[in-house]
């Protein structure tokens, strides 16, 4: 019977030590194509001998029991699940934003509670034609006819905003039909042209 749990141990951290590897390496998926560029095998080597070093002192501090060669046996793959554990919650925390403001779970939370808002990122240029009074003003009413509200964050678009407005993107398809942007920018080039005509 423990024969068999140790091997199922093993088999846990063999399987959730490449699964963090790969998640780590592929920035949790998002680069599949950069994958063998962003693969540095002196890190990953360097980052195995550690957890091992970190098995071989759990083994002098755990299952005293037993010989050292049984305990290694039981302690490298825990140190290795443990690793491996660790890194996989990192990576979705980062990937998820969960650290941030704004992320999936703030988005769910917010279309409950009716706070429906579009995050704007980014270097924001006005249009040398139109005042920029008018242009905001023009704004807000498209907004309103939609449902939402921008919201101006800053230059840097993270995760977890970026992830905050998918969700809200998809709310607010549901809502209007999903080729409201279209009919947004439609509906922004006609009352332009009509203040740019006078």
């Amino acid at each position: 019977m423990k024969d068999h749990f140790q091997k199922i141990l093993t088999i846990s951290a063999v399987v959730l030590f490449i699964l963090a590897f790969l998640l780590d390496v592929s920035a949790f998926g998002q680069y599949w194509n950069l994958f063998w560029k962003s693969l540095d095998v002196t890190r990953a080597l360097i980052i195995i001998a550690i957890i091992a070093a970190f098995g071989l002192l759990l083994a002098l501090l755990f299952f005293r029991k037993r010989t050292y060669k049984q305990r290694l046996l039981w302690t490298l793959p825990i140190a290795f699940i443990l690793f491996s554990l660790t890194d996989i919650t990192k990576a979705t925390i980062g990937y998820y934003g969960l650290e941030e403001d704004y992320n999936y779970f703030t988005a769910k939370r917010d279309i409950k509670r009716g706070k429906i808002q579009i995050l704007e990122m980014g270097l924001i240029i006005p249009n040398p034609n139109i005042d920029w009074e008018k242009q905001q003003a023009i704004q807000r009413i498209i907004e309103q006819h939609f449902g939402y509200k921008s919201v101006y964050l800053g230059c840097i678009a993270t995760n977890g905003s970026i992830i905050y407005n998918n969700v809200m993107e998809d709310y607010l398809d549901n809502v209007n039909g999903k080729n409201w942007r279209i009919k947004q920018g439609q509906m922004i080039d006609s009352i332009l042209k009509l203040n740019t005509n006078k």
